[in-house]
C-alpha cells in the first residue's frame, strides 16, 4: 500500500545523516547519526508502564487514488488505530527514550535538513530519496514523561507528473498505569 511505504520512508528519515541544523554540534555541516542520538537525548522520555497507542490519518492527498480509496484508506487506518492493544513499555525500553527509535533507524536515503530538540520534543525536516523524486518530510514529537505525540507529514512528487502525494499521520501514546 502506498500510505505504508510513504510513511517508512517519513521513519526511517528520523535517523537519517545530512545537511547543517541546530543538532549540527560539531559544526560540519552534517548531522551525524550520533548527533541525532545526542539530539533524541534531550528529549523527556516515557515512563515505563502500560501505553495506550493511538493514531490518526490526519490527511492523504493522492492524484493517483480515487476519492473512494482515499476513504476507504481513512477508515482502514482508523480501524486500526481503534484496534491497537495496549503496550507495555519496559524500564529498559523507558530509558531509552528516544535515542532508542533513533537507534533503530540508522538505515535510510534521506538528509537532514534541520533537527531541533529539547525536553519538551524534536522537530526534523528531512529529504528523502522517493520513487518519484525527493520526498520532503517533517516531523514534530513531543513528550510529557506520560504521554507523547509525532506528527510526521511526506510530500511525494509523482513520477512523470507536476502533482505530488501528501501524507500527514499522527500517532501519540499515553500512559495508562502500570504493566499488567
Amino acid at each position: 500500500m502506498r500510505i505504508t511505504l510513504t510513511l517508512a520512508i517519513a521513519t526511517i528519515a528520523l535517523a537519517a545523516c545530512g545537511s547543517s541544523s541546530d543538532a549540527d554540534t560539531d559544526g560540519d555541516g552534517t548531522v551525524s547519526a550520533d548527533e541525532v542520538e545526542a539530539a533524541a537525548a534531550k528529549v523527556k522520555p516515557l515512563e515505563p508502564g502500560e501505553y495506550k497507542m493511538n493514531m490518526e490519518l490526519v490527511e492523504l492527498v493522492d492524484p493517483s487514488m480515487s476519492s473512494e480509496d482515499i476513504a476507504k484508506a481513512k477508515e482502514f487506518m482508523n480501524a486500526m488505530a481503534n484496534a491497537a492493544p495496549a503496550r507495555c513499555l519496559s524500564e529498559e525500553e523507558a530509558s531509552k527514550g528516544m535515542i532508542g527509535i533513533a537507534e533503530q533507524l540508522q538505515n535510510g536515503d534521506c538528509t537532514m535538513d534541520s533537527l531541533t530538540s529539547d525536553a519538551d520534543g524534536m522537530q526534523a525536516a528531512m529529504t528523502c530519496k522517493a520513487g518519484g523524486g525527493d520526498a520532503k518530510i517533517t516531523i514534530d514529537s513531543q513528550s510529557t514523561g506520560t504521554a507523547s505525540e509525532m506528527t510526521m507529514t511526506a510530500v511525494e512528487p509523482v513520477a512523470g507528473s507536476e502533482d505530488t502525494k501528501r501524507v500527514a499521520m499522527k500517532v501519540g501514546m499515553t500512559r495508562t498505569g502500570d504493566c499488567t
